[in-house]
């Protein structure tokens, strides 16, 4: 079983002209792990706080990198240099654990200036954007696998659930009235919709925030170091790249 952790970064809000958000882009995130290595990941997350005292830190949903950068609570106490050791050894875990990186970016002006007022939130459409190559890796690897997310998503996300139901049996079909594109699969490989987990129980959603957030900054700020430590990750077979995409 493939365990693909969502997390996503920047907020799905439309910026100026069309809106009033800060950010440009949009990303998703996916770390798929297999479901053995869900026990070595929960056991290295903890030994790291446990090096850097933090071992109190029982909620996982505390271990953001946005949060960790900006020293805010409850990382106010680190130095500068002690942060980056931990975000180091954070980068160094998913390394060590080899998952299977996926993620879609989206620059939110091009993609309402393409669509109009017809555009899909970024929400949905980078979840869409990920799905038929998530799917394509189970394929390919002849697995199964399954979307995990944090129920606090569900508020944000509640149209998700019911796109994985709609999907499993009338296809994902990612055309628009204005620009057919990629795929019609019925994802039979996808067991359940959207797994919701608690992610002070699950280091893998914390895991994929890392990840969603290295992304995020090297695409919003051009900011290359965190994204090249997992860029090597992405999915990809024959020297071809699949596991990411940028829209437009």
């Amino acid at each position: 079983m493939h365990l693909l952790y969502l997390d996503a970064s920047g907020d799905p809000g439309w910026p100026p002209p069309y809106g009033m958000s800060r950010t440009k882009w949009y990303v998703l995130a996916g770390l798929s792990l297999e479901e053995n290595l869900w026990k070595k990941a929960d056991e290295s997350v903890r030994s790291i706080l446990n090096k850097h005292n933090l071992n109190w830190l029982t909620d996982f949903r505390e271990l953001r990198l946005s949060t960790i950068l900006a020293g805010a609570h409850p990382f106010e106490t680190l130095g500068r240099g002690n942060r980056r050791i931990l975000v180091d050894d954070i980068f160094n875990l998913v390394a060590n654990l080899k998952p299977v990186l996926f993620y879609s970016a989206i620059d939110k002006a091009k993609h309402y200036a393409k669509y109009g007022a017809n555009a899909y939130s970024p929400h949905v459409w980078a979840f869409q954007l990920i799905c038929p190559r998530f799917h394509k890796y189970l394929e390919r690897v002849d697995g199964l696998g399954i979307f995990v997310m944090d129920p606090e998503e569900r508020k944000h996300d509640a149209k998700l659930k019911e796109l994985i139901k709609n999907a499993k049996q009338q296809g994902i079909v990612l055309t628009s009235s204005f620009n057919p594109f990629l795929s019609n699969t019925q994802l039979p490989r996808i067991i359940e919709s959207v797994l919701f987990v608690q992610s002070q129980d699950s280091p893998g959603i914390q895991l994929a925030d890392f990840c969603s957030h290295a992304t995020w900054k090297y695409y919003e700020r051009g900011m290359k170091l965190r994204y090249n430590q997992i860029a090597g990750l992405l999915d990809n077979a024959g020297g071809t790249v699949y596991g990411s995409k940028v829209w437009p």
